[in-house]
């Protein structure tokens, strides 16, 4: 199969399909372009069409084993792409990242103790903090005049300092889009080691790198003795996040024994049929499609900063190193995100509102870049009507 531009321009009609894109009509109006969710309007790779497929074939969906084939081809996709030695006993699987997000912070935290974010930052992150009766403390990302971000690493020192036991971090950084460098990840982990502090960190957008930047796995750094846990996943990298899986990675045995505990006591499980056929076929058979999607996007990242820049000179974007979303700052344009959106649904539009990210992503708009690129240019057009009038 050619996965060339043409496979990626293809439409993808994804509406009745119960999408939360597309049908989810409290945020995306009708016959609206949807610019919000981070899932990819893109056909699947046949080959996990086709795996689906053959595996529906046999008509009984019984209870399922996880096989050494499973756990071997994460393995060998992590090394494959970024050089990662990683064996299946350093492994637990579960439904999703966000499940191991919560689950952490059961694990690693009490109620009513402080749990160290960088700021604005993916809502889960915070969801998860306060929805089990913690309190996130929210170090707030610096930016400097190209509108690109940094890390605060006085006020993390401080915030570790106070006693903060849990320190989540999201790396690529959604929504800013930012690529932590080696040197950034180490100085993170020197902190960490100094204050006792565990150390989660959100790696399901490790793909999603651009040239020249690299991406730098945490687990390219901590060895058997640190507090860290890596949170992975095909679902963003191939578009199967309906399908439920994910994986948890730590050179610590005592952090992993303690964390198939904590999901054990809760229930969570990890076995679905369909998602362990759709991933295994990823993770062995989706490289060609990967690297088409991976061009794809990267032109897609050209179109959003010379349409932007032509459509809406007033706005400003912040570089796109990894993700296939756009952080936009449109306060030139509205005062908060409420009159954003609003003005997005009347002209038939849809983005994901700044404030999802934290206060400090009020006048923002997250613009997902992964879809065709008539449907990118239509909705920026309608974005533009909407702001200038």
């Amino acid at each position: 199969m050619a996965y060339d531009f043409s496979f990626f321009d293809r439409p993808l009609d994804r509406r009745g399909t119960a999408c939360v894109k597309w049908d989810e009509r409290a945020a995306m109006p009708e016959n609206g372009v949807p610019l919000w969710v981070a899932d990819m309007d893109f056909r699947c790779a046949d080959e996990i069409v086709g795996a689906l497929q053959d595996r529906a074939q046999h008509p009984c969906y019984g209870y399922t084993l996880v096989t050494e084939e499973d756990r071997r081809a994460f393995t060998s996709f992590v090394k494959r792409h970024h050089g990662i030695d990683v064996s299946a006993d350093e492994t637990a699987l579960m439904p999703c990242v966000i499940t191991g997000l919560k689950t952490l912070v059961r694990l690693y935290s009490a109620p009513g103790d402080q749990v160290a974010i960088l700021t604005p930052v993916y809502g889960p992150f915070t969801s998860s903090i306060e929805g089990n009766q913690r309190k996130a403390v929210r170090v707030e990302l610096t930016r400097d005049a190209s509108a690109r971000y940094h890390i605060d690493f006085d006020r993390l020192e401080e915030t570790l300092k106070s006693g903060v036991r849990l320190f989540l971090l999201c790396s690529p950084h959604n929504p800013v889009s930012r690529v932590w460098s080696r040197e950034e990840l180490s100085r993170i982990l020197t902190l960490c080691r100094k204050y006792h502090t565990v150390l989660g960190v959100d790696e399901i957008h490790a793909e999603f790198v651009f040239p020249p930047h690299a991406f730098v796995s945490i687990l390219s750094m901590a060895d058997k003795e640190d507090q860290v846990i890596s949170l992975m996943s095909a679902s963003k990298t191939f578009n199967i996040a309906g399908l439920q899986q994910a994986v948890a990675v730590s050179r610590n045995e005592g952090m992993l024994k303690s964390l198939r505990s904590a999901l054990e006591a809760a229930g969570v499980t990890s076995g679905n049929i369909f998602a362990l056929t759709a991933t295994r076929a990823a993770y062995e058979q989706g490289d060609l499609w990967l690297e088409g999607v991976l061009r794809y996007l990267d032109h897609n990242r050209e179109v959003v900063a010379r349409e932007i820049a032509e459509r809406l000179p007033k706005a400003v974007l912040t570089p796109i190193e990894a993700t296939y979303l756009a952080w936009l700052d449109l306060r030139a344009y509205a005062p908060d995100c409420a009159a954003l959106a609003e003005a997005f649904r009347k002209a038939g539009v849809a983005l994901t509102e700044g404030s999802f990210f934290g206060p400090e992503g009020e006048g923002f708009m997250r613009l997902n870049f992964g879809c065709p690129t008539a449907q990118l240019r239509e909705g920026i057009k309608r974005m533009a009507g909407a702001l200038n009038g």
